[in-house]
């Protein structure tokens, strides 16, 4: 697995082609799922377990009783994922699916121009020692505009209406920041009209809550693989109280350093 902005894709391609961050479908829907589990295993009313597993708490309620999971784990008062895991429903509900995407280019070129430097010792035999300003990576990157719908489905219209208004709140404000750190920008939030379908005997009221986004690509291709040698000159000098350089004649340093070298030392 290679670590994908704080997430993990399985795939070797994202390791294979260097890259380092691409915030568009998997990671999103887990930042914005891990929020709202977090955030309702606080409360009391909607109160969420998970299992040994990590899957939301859904036990056979046949017996349980109706106050299970308002004072203890026995069950979880809410579900939050992807998709119901199981052909029975469980209310309420609230899914997180993606909708769409689009790529926005940063820059023309994709940012390819940028180069990554970082400082490496050397000393020479005269035991004089500085810091070489050598690049390290070279630069790809990009975003993306991502929307993500959060549908909450419950059997009463109330739960429906007071879960979307505490998870309007919770991507408008109290974890906005968090998330822009993690490298999902919530650009607005959208909340649809109140709609009610027909499941079996009864009425499931519904509700979406829409998030525009901004994700971000990153690719970083190390210099070693693309740069065979590197050349650096020094200049021995004087510097003077008014900062005027007087190099000294003759004395000049020449450096190179096969990378294949660089390898072996590391």
């Amino acid at each position: 697995m290679v670590t994908v902005s704080g997430g993990f894709f399985s795939s070797d391609l994202f390791s294979i082609y260097n890259i380092v961050q691409n915030t568009q479908i998997v990671y999103p829907k887990e930042l914005i799922i891990s929020a709202m589990r977090e955030y309702f295993a606080k409360d009391s009313k909607y109160h969420y377990v998970r299992d040994e597993f990590g899957f939301p708490k859904t036990p056979d309620h046949t017996d349980l009783d109706p106050e299970a999971g308002l004072d203890n784990d026995a069950t979880t008062r809410i579900y939050i994922g992807q998709e119901n895991r199981f052909d029975v429903k469980y209310y309420p509900a609230v899914l997180v699916k993606m909708t769409g995407s689009t790529s926005i280019p940063i820059s023309i070129n994709q940012e390819q121009d940028c180069v990554q430097y970082e400082y490496m010792p050397y000393y020479d035999g005269y035991g004089n020692n500085t810091f070489l300003n050598i690049p390290t990576h070279m630069i790809f990157a990009g975003s993306w505009d991502l929307k993500l719908d959060i549908d909450i489905y419950a059997e009463d219209p109330h739960d429906r209406n007071q879960i979307s208004e505490a998870i309007s709140i919770l991507f408008g404000h109290l974890v906005r920041n968090q998330l822009t750190r993690s490298g999902l920008f919530i650009r607005s939030v959208n909340t649809s009209g109140e709609s009610v379908e027909d499941y079996q005997n009864d009425k499931i009221h519904r509700m979406t809550i829409s998030l525009d986004c901004r994700g971000e690509w990153l690719r970083k291709i190390p210099v070693l693989s693309v740069v065979e040698i590197i050349n650096a000159c020094f200049e021995i000098g004087h510097e003077d109280i008014h900062g005027t350089w007087t190099p000294a004649v003759n004395m000049q340093i020449n450096y190179t350093q096969d990378i294949s070298d660089l390898i072996a030392a590391v």
